[in-house]
């Protein structure tokens, strides 16, 4: 059985793999096949040399491995990481591939295969075709204290029919040891036997496997079985598998753990692999622990546990159903399962884990599981595939939550939700740490089960788990109102970051790493699902379910390109009579998914005739030259006929420029265009209709409302309107004080708004003008909380009481300095309510002084909240003492402060969000971006986020120079992590400098004017 091939080894003390009469294999019991140790070959060679000698006929040699340490190598003792070893035949790993002449087809001809060096082109990843991977058999054993991995794979490969000739097997690395090859070939009865191969390894990219036997005349499929022993780095950037260090709280003693994050590309830094997600194989795992880690854990249920050597176990997992590479998960530590008492018939089993400490906030998101999971399995119709699923609260994780088949990892802060009353959680992280579980379960069907064929497709996957996420959250928790909120929170989200000419289209080509990584981001998720759900609305929401049942039925364990998504939506929209006869859903939506950005509607009326033309919404200085053109379902209401129906009642073609809609509204009355905002555009409205629209602004629908601040906001921003038509419907707004999605959306432009004016001479009389919207709804709902109040409602508030305090409004900022006294007064009482905090910790801070900020940070040591723990790492940011903002960026850099590195870029981040601060941390990134880069490694965009959040408030032509020569010097260190945020930022801050050379004193005249007829002063 070949879970036995790995039977009678150890791995001793010093980090090395060995069979028990000390000789070296890839697996610790011979496979079936001949092989022989090092003194027989040792002893060959010298045989051969003296044949050599003596008849000069022997036309080839064995070439033994050298034996001298490399530098280089993790272990730094007797391996040599360019020494690949095979048994089969002694050949020195070469130091290039051979020539193209080398690999033959089967006709005897030079291959296509291209072979071009991963090194001669910066990080570019090859899509190497030949062989498809069936199983991988991985054992991997941690070594914490060398920070190494020592392993063993054999890998199943059958050769792609698709392709001519017998390609070079090629396997993904990175930091890999490769210690021993050596490969099999699977004969049709299922026997053995040795292939002779040539190798060569590049530590940081490819194992290639050149296979020297001939197969042209087989006509079956080749099968083989390659062994592969090697030595991994045990990292600690959070990628791979990783180490993490933390404090027990209940025993006050230090901790490790070691976990895996190989989504997107980083199981290749585990184990060599074919690491694509195209190419699936099932996967039989064992992991070596030492007895004092009880809790490991896998994709899949755990089978057997065998002592491996003194002090360490052998634990074995039942083997996985095919899925990619980065789905594989493991975890190492102490961490407990919750004592949560579940029915035992019931399955999927649901397990959920954290530190001893924090097991009495697991709960929440047990229930929410048990609730979501059935809603996923009845809307897809597919029940979950495996057994169980775990949730893991892991102590240092770089994502919010990784969506791993079986078990799903999560950052502590994402899944934990407090609920006894002392340390309750605020509504905000209720929802946050809901949304996200749902989005990760989403993901068992979708990615997991269904999974793109290469990362330029990502969004079939994000796109799709985030828009089914809200689905799931409006059917387990209808109060919340979580389909509505979409449009505010994904669809403006997505649109303010696809404005930019530097945006992406959803689907392009990727080849580099920081390609793919910088991938995922707002417009694979937040646009993404935004048009799954302008999809859902055009075709109605029963077509949409049934053509989503037959993409996942007809492609589970398989891959999936958008075209055949295309294919199927199209198939169900004409068979239930939806979809036009001329319309393709590949016409459509192609246009929104190969280009980017989005399409703005100037509506203008003449008579009762609407003329509607579209053109690409755009910042100014690019808009000329963009010729962009989409397929848009129109939807609208009038006033005498406001019945809400998202179904499309005309359509503009990706050839139209201009449509004329007759004899739709009455001249005398409100049109509205864009339904309940499902479409992905914004609409810009002729003078007439801004009049009637602000007139009736109450009898509109409340998304609606909320899209015609945000798309005020952002159409004043580019120029399409003044601020004047902004400022009109903020007013408004002002009035509709108990909705929460206009205030919701308004608050974003809003912020755009503080960022642009706080160091300007205009900021004093917006200050007074939005104190003056916001002074209606504040008196309303009062600062304290009320007894009974609605989710939805605590959510208002807390919005509500944030601009109060933001715009200096006397009652809410000494409300929250009072409040955060008396926690100082009595360190044991916190009486301020959760969906405050974030506003009290913060005035208090800003208005404070070292007192206040010391008592802060005393307290985010010591709680064992993670989500109070993020709350106050935003608020020690808040602070206006230099030389405590300056303290604290330098307090990321070592994690006996007690800020993990998750955590870094929220700290950063929040000093250079503050208008004091953001000068002060683009001077620590100048001054320390070496040991910064070093320090979070090239994982999760950190550095990238870093360098984004210094450019909130540059506005002026010596912030732009400042930030080019540093961009200058961090491409002379040859940083590539910033790559994927230089061009963004750099676009950002010229927008800003263009917005206020053009739009500024426009405003500020505007707001002058406000507070001089309104007598506001």
């Amino acid at each position: 059985m070949p879970a036995k091939m790995m039977e009678g080894g150890y791995i001793n003390e010093g980090g090395q793999l060995k069979t028990k009469n000390g000789q070296k294999y890839v697996v610790n019991h011979k496979p079936d096949g001949y092989f022989v140790t090092k003194g027989c070959i040792a002893l060959m060679a010298c045989a051969a040399i003296l044949a050599l000698l003596a008849v000069f006929l022997l036309t080839y040699f064995l070439v033994l491995p050298r034996c001298d340490a490399s530098t280089d190598s993790p272990t730094n003792e007797t391996i040599s990481s360019a020494s690949i070893y095979s048994p089969s035949r002694g050949v020195k790993a070469k130091e290039k591939p051979p020539p193209d002449e080398d690999i033959m087809d089967e006709d005897g001809a030079l291959s296509d295969q291209n072979y071009e060096s991963f090194n001669s082109k910066e990080d570019k990843i090859h899509l190497y075709e030949g062989w498809n991977p069936t199983r991988y058999r991985l054992i991997i054993e941690p070594n914490i204290e060398r920070s190494i991995n020592n392993g063993s794979v054999w890998i199943d490969v059958t050769s792609d029919p698709k392709v001519h000739g017998i390609q070079p097997i090629i396997l993904d690395i990175y930091q890999i040891d490769i210690i021993d090859v050596h490969v099999l070939e699977i004969t049709e009865t299922n026997g053995t036997s040795p292939v002779p191969i040539e190798t060569n390894s590049d530590s940081n990219s490819t194992l290639w496997i050149y296979v020297r036997r001939d197969f042209r005349k087989r006509a079956s499929l080749v099968r083989l079985r390659v062994f592969v022993e090697f030595i991994s780095r045990l990292s600690d950037t959070l990628q791979g598998l990783y180490q993490v260090n933390y404090k027990d709280e209940t025993s006050g003693e230090s901790q490790w753990l070691a976990s895996t994050q190989f989504s997107p590309i980083e199981a290749r830094r585990c184990f060599p692999c074919m690491d694509r997600p195209d190419k699936k194989a099932e996967f039989e795992i064992s992991i070596v622990r030492p007895y004092e880690k009880s809790m490991i854990l896998s994709n899949m249920p755990h089978m057997f546990s065998n002592t491996h050597r003194p002090g360490y176990v052998q634990e074995d997992f039942e083997v996985t159903p095919r899925m990619s590479t980065y789905l594989v998960a493991f975890i190492i530590s102490n961490l407990v399962e919750s004592n949560i008492t579940t029915s035992t018939d019931v399955a999927p089993r649901i397990r959920v884990w954290s530190r001893p400490e924090m097991s009495d906030m697991t709960g929440y998101a047990h229930k929410l599981a048990t609730e979501i999971l059935p809603f996923f399995e009845n809307y897809f119709d597919i029940k979950y595939k495996l057994p169980k699923i775990d949730l893991v609260a892991v102590p240092d994780f770089g994502f919010s939550a990784m969506e791993n088949w079986g078990l799903i990892f999560f950052r502590e802060s994402a899944m934990l939700v407090p609920e006894d009353k002392e340390r309750r959680s605020s509504a905000e992280h209720t929802e946050h740490v809901a949304e996200i579980l749902a989005h990760e379960l989403a993901h068992q069907w979708f990615g997991n089960l269904v999974t793109m064929k290469w990362w330029s497709d990502l969004w079939l996957k994000e796109g799709f788990a985030n828009y089914m996420s809200y689905l799931a959250l409006d059917n387990v928790e209808p109060t919340w109102r979580t389909r509505e909120n979409f449009a505010v929170y994904e669809l403006q989200h997505a649109m303010l970051k696809d404005a930019d000419t530097t945006s992406h289209p959803i689907s392009f080509e990727v080849s580099t790493p920081s390609d793919i990584r910088r991938i995922f981001d707002p417009i694979s998720y937040s646009k993404g699902a935004s048009l799954v759900r302008m999809m859902n609305s055009f075709l109605g929401e029963e077509t949409f379910k049934n053509a989503v049942r037959s993409y996942l039925k007809r492609f589970e364990y398989a891959n999936a390109v958008q075209n055949d998504l295309w294919q199927i939506m199209s198939e169900f929209g004409h068979k239930y009579g939806v979809l036009p006869p001329q319309l393709d859903v590949k016409n459509i939506m192609d246009t929104w998914t190969i280009k980017a950005g989005y399409p703005i509607l100037s509506v203008v009326r003449n008579g009762s005739d609407l003329i509607i033309t579209q053109q690409r919404y755009i910042l100014p200085q690019a808009r000329a030259t963009d010729k962009s053109r989409w397929y848009i379902p129109i939807t609208l209401i009038t006033e005498s006929s406001p019945a809400h129906s998202e179904t499309p009642s005309y359509w503009m073609t990706d050839q139209d420029e201009q449509i004329v809609i007759p004899d739709v509204v009455h001249p005398d009355e409100w049109v509205c265009l864009n339904v309940n905002r499902t479409g992905y555009y914004r609409v810009k409205y002729d003078y007439d209709s801004l009049t009637q629209l602000s007139r009736h602004f109450e009898q509109l629908p409340e998304i609606n409302r909320a899209q015609l601040i945000d798309d005020a906001l952002n159409l004043a921003r580019a120029e399409y309107v003044t601020y004047d038509i902004a400022l009109t419907f903020l007013i408004r707004m002002g009035h509709s004080y108990t909705d929460i999605l206009p205030w919701a959306a308004a608050s974003k432009g809003i912020g755009y708004l503080t960022n642009m004016l706080i160091r300007e001479p205009a900021f004093d009389s917006f200050k007074t003008v939005m104190r003056h919207i916001v002074l209606p709804a504040f008196q309303h709902l009062g600062f304290d909380e009320k007894d009974n109040e609605t989710h939805v409602q605590l959510l208002h508030r807390a919005t509500v009481v944030y601009l109060a305090c933001t715009f200096g409004y006397d009652r809410c900022t000494n409300r929250a300095q009072f409040l955060f006294r008396e926690w100082i007064r009595v360190p044991a009482i916190n009486n301020i309510k959760p969906n405050l905090k974030n506003t009290v910790y913060c005035v208090a801070i800003r208005e404070g002084g070292v007192h206040e900020w010391r008592f802060a940070y005393k307290q985010y040591l010591e709680t064992t909240s993670a989500s109070e723990k993020e709350v106050l790492l935003n608020a020690l940011g808040c602070t206006r003492d230099p030389s405590l903002l300056s303290k604290y960026l330098n307090m990321t850099l070592y994690m006996e402060s007690g800020i993990r590195k998750q955590d870094g870029a929220r700290a950063f981040s929040a000093v250079a969000g503050n208008s004091v601060g953001f000068e002060i941390a683009f001077d620590f990134l100048q001054s320390n971006i070496e040991q910064i880069s070093k320090y979070f490694g090239d994982g999760f965009s950190i550095l990238s986020k870093m360098v984004s959040a210094v450019t909130t408030y540059m506005n002026k032509e010596h912030h732009l120079n400042q930030f080019e020569r540093f961009i200058a010097k961090a491409r002379k260190l040859n940083l590539k992590q910033i790559e994927s945020s230089v061009k963004l930022s750099t676009e950002h801050v010229k927008n800003n400098i263009f917005w206020r050379s053009r739009s500024y004193y426009q405003l500020q005249g505007f707001l002058e004017k406000l507070v001089s007829d309104m007598n506001l002063n």
